[in-house]
This record gives structure tokens, sequence and C-alpha cells, in this order.
């Protein structure tokens, strides 16, 4: 690091070496916000894309997962259509053996009815027909009780007729749901798969915008590192320094970008400032030709982290 005085550190800041210099470091800066922000902005998009294309495959196993209990269902309905058929067998069975039986129960009765009416017509002795009006009733209540009976299997063979055929139908509308959801699914797991495409994709343009990122920092920091060789300073992020030629306690520092709030002083860029060696860019102050005494510069750097900034009133910089 050089020494040299305010006029020589003024001459450099407006030669056209530092300025060109300089307009290479802007340069890089700029392009270095710029890739930043297009990674960044990738990054987003990839983090969105990885949570859609697995919020994709979840959706696919589920579906899937759906269309199997669609399947289920249906192999359930299956079986229970055909218990319901079984069951009704014996039921027919026994509605076709009460069938024949109320029939041979109806002749009988129309027998015993005949021969009453006969027994009366022939004026046949009261006992007799009393006997045969017995005879009629038993009958008669055989015959009510059995096409009750018959009424009830027939009753319950079209109950079991009904259900099953409800869970036929019912069965296969499930039978097209599984093959409509299990459709759904393959859809799913090929958007699933396009998504993570979409994600490889992604990632590779990330990692190159990473990669330019990375090279970008490495010339920026490589543009600062070559201004100690051009110009016999000490380069930071935001200030490039000299000594002071006349007095070892401070040094020059030229201010490489506009910063507004971040130092004591609103700070302009290629403006030059003053600063001690102990203190450095923590308090700054317009470069003058001669130093503050000790004394002086320590007044007023108490003052300042005592009172803190006063606004407007605070030292403009001398460009």
């Amino acid at each position: 690091m050089k020494a040299r005085r305010l006029t020589e550190v003024r001459s450099l800041v407006a030669s056209p070496e530092f300025q060109a210099w300089f307009k290479e470091l802007v340069d890089l800066r700029e392009k270095l916000k710029d890739v930043e922000a297009k990674r960044d902005e990738l990054l987003g998009h990839l983090h969105l894309m990885e949570f859609r294309a697995e919020l994709a495959q979840k959706n696919a196993i589920d579906t899937l997962y759906r269309a199997g209990e669609h399947e289920d269902q249906s192999a359930q309905m299956l079986a229970e259509a055909e218990e319901l058929e079984n069951k009704s067998f014996p039921g027919v069975a026994a509605f076709e053996e009460g069938r024949f039986k109320t029939s041979e129960l109806w002749y009988r009765l129309g027998a015993a009815e005949k021969a009453v009416e006969d027994a009366k017509q022939a004026k046949r002795p009261a006992d007799e027909i009393v006997a045969l009006e017995k005879r009629q009733a038993s009958l008669k209540d055989d015959y009510t009780k059995e096409e009750a009976r018959k009424a009830r299997l027939w009753d319950e063979v079209e109950r079991l007729w009904t259900r099953s055929a409800e869970v036929s139908l019912l069965m296969a509308e499930e039978k097209m749901q599984a093959k409509k959801v299990r459709g759904l699914a393959e859809q799913a797991f090929a958007q699933a798969e396009e998504r993570k495409k979409q994600v490889q994709g992604l990632r590779a343009e990330v990692e190159a915008a990473s990669a330019s990122v990375d090279a970008t920092r490495e010339k920026l920091k490589a543009t600062r590192a070559a201004a100690a060789e051009r110009f016999g300073c000490s380069a930071g992020t935001d200030f490039v320094y000299f000594r002071h030629r006349d007095d070892q306690r401070h040094a020059y520092a030229i201010a490489l970008s506009t910063d507004p709030s971040s130092y004591n002083v609103e700070v302009r860029a290629l403006s030059v400032y003053s600063v001690d060696r102990a203190r450095g860019a923590s308090f700054l102050e317009p470069a003058r030709a001669q130093p503050l005494s000790l004394e002086e510069g320590d007044r007023r750097f108490d003052e300042y982290f005592l009172k803190g900034r006063r606004g407007e009133s605070r030292p403009r910089p001398v460009a």
C-alpha cells in the first residue's frame, strides 16, 4: 500500500486507468447481481417443481390405491352376489314345495266344501254334517297357514333376488370405477415422470447459474486484487486505501459504491475520505490535505458514537 498525498489520490481517481478499472468493477457487481437473481429465481422454480413432482407422485400413488379399493369392493360385491344367488336356491325349492302343498290343500278343501254341501242337501244326520264341517275348517286352516308360509318364502326369495340384482349392478359400476381410476393413476404417474424430467432440467440450469455466480465472484475478487498491483493500494469490498504520505496515523479511502446509510457519513462512489488506522471505515471524514489532530479526531469520533448522526448537518464528502 503506497503512501500518497491527497492531490495524487484525486488525480488517480480521475485517471482513465482507474476509471476503466472502476467501470469493470461496477459491471462485475451488476453482473453478479443479475446472475445471483437468475440463480435465485431458478432455485425458486426448482423447489416449486420438486414439490409439484413429489405431489404428483403422491397423487398418483393415492389414485392407484383408490383403484385398488374399487377393485376390492367389486370383488366383495361379486362374492356377495354369488352368496345371495346361492341362498335363493333353497328358498325357491322350499317355495315350489309349498306351492305343491297349497295346491293339494286347495283341491282337498274344495272337495271338503262340496262334501258339506252334498250332506246338507241330502239331509244327512247332524253329527255327520258337523264332522264334515270340522274337517273343512281344519283343511281351510291348514291351507291358510301354508299359503302364508308360501308367501313368506316367496317374499324372501324376491328379497334375495332384489338384493342380488342391486349388488350386481353396483359391482359392475365398481369395476368401471376401478378401470377409470386406474387410468387416472396412469396419467398421474406420467405427469409425475414429466415433472421429474423438468426438475432434472431445472437442476442443471441451477448448477449452471451457480457456476456463473461463482465465476463472477472469483472475477470480481481478482479485479479487486488487481487494484493492489496496478495502483499500489489495499483493496477492500467498499473502499480502496492509500497511506497518508505526511501522517502515518491516517490513510485515504476511495469509496467504490454509494451507500447513504451504512457509515457515519453518506458515502458516494469515487469520493475520497480520511480514516485513521485504528478505526478505519468505522469513522469516515471528508478527505483533508491536513489531517485533524489526534485530540480533535478523538473528540469528533466520540461525539458521533455518543450523539449519533445529525441528519442533514453531517459533513458532505468532498469529491
